[in-house]
């Protein structure tokens, strides 16, 4: 009995592990190319067009899990690049969690469920977290975990066998604690179509179709860089004189002295 208990938690954690993501990244691509993958793309297309309007700067740099899905056309930053583990569009090949950047040099940083996909999700927001230039701001976008399609995970991954369904379990409040530990302040935080109630959300329950089943799934977090120096830094006033430079001064009171006698023998 213990040794098939041990069989069937050594099963479970290999069908929830997260696959090393250089190795899954070309199945990742075809999943958000067609049917529902592509519709959530869609989606975040649009979140990013609404909510990153007052985010500006010079550089901006987005992480993904596919690089050939950019997010960027609709962003007026002007110097814009996307980083990945895979070269396919992407204008650099690197690891999320040992970037190949200086530090507080860009203005936007973007994850495209790169916590998601991420073996240390933690490690790779303290890695992108190093890039944002003080003021400057970082984007998230994540599967959201308490959505339909973030429950059905558990049941995909015992009984598919794609790569989607075997990723990170993030909740949105636990990313937004962990951004503020690292000193950001949260500016916008919101679920992917959830302004819609009503009659559009009985119409959800009613069909749930292709199209609804993404209502919800993914989430985005924008939050600013606030950098606090750690010395004061003190108002500028003007020096005192030093005594050294009077040294070549008589005292006024020889000159008195000088006048006076000059009365007298006048």
């Amino acid at each position: 009995m213990g040794k098939d208990r041990l069989s069937l938690r050594h099963l479970l954690k290999r069908k929830y592990r997260v696959a090393s993501l250089p190795l899954v990244q070309d199945q990742l691509a075809e999943w958000f190319d067609q049917g529902f993958g592509q519709q959530l793309y869609q989606r975040q297309q649009e979140s990013c067009a609404q909510n990153l309007e007052h985010c500006f700067g010079y550089r901006l740099a987005q992480l993904t899990v596919s690089p050939r899905h950019s997010l960027l056309e609709n962003l007026q930053l002007s110097h814009k690049f996307i980083l990945s583990p895979a070269y396919d569009n992407a204008s650099c090949q690197c690891d999320f969690e040992s970037l190949p950047l200086p530090s507080d040099t860009i203005d936007v940083v973007l994850l495209h469920h790169v916590l998601d996909f991420s073996s240390h999700p933690h490690r790779a927001l303290i890695e992108a977290a190093r890039l944002v230039k003080a003021g400057g701001h970082i984007v998230i976008i994540g599967f959201n975990p308490l959505s339909v399609f973030g429950l059905y995970k558990w049941l995909g991954a015992v009984c598919s066998a794609k790569v989607i369904w075997r990723h990170n379990s993030l909740r949105k409040s636990r990313v937004v604690d962990w951004l503020q530990l690292l000193g950001f302040q949260v500016n916008h935080q919101c679920l992917a179509d959830d302004k819609k109630t009503g009659i559009q959300y009985e119409q959800w329950r009613q069909k749930m179709s292709g199209q609804d089943f993404s209502r919800g799934a993914f989430y985005m977090i924008v939050a600013q860089k606030m950098v606090t120096p750690l010395r004061p830094i003190k108002e500028r006033y003007w020096s005192p004189i030093k005594v050294g430079s009077l040294a070549g001064l008589k005292p006024m009171q020889t000159r008195d002295r000088r006048s006076k006698n000059k009365e007298e023998k006048a």
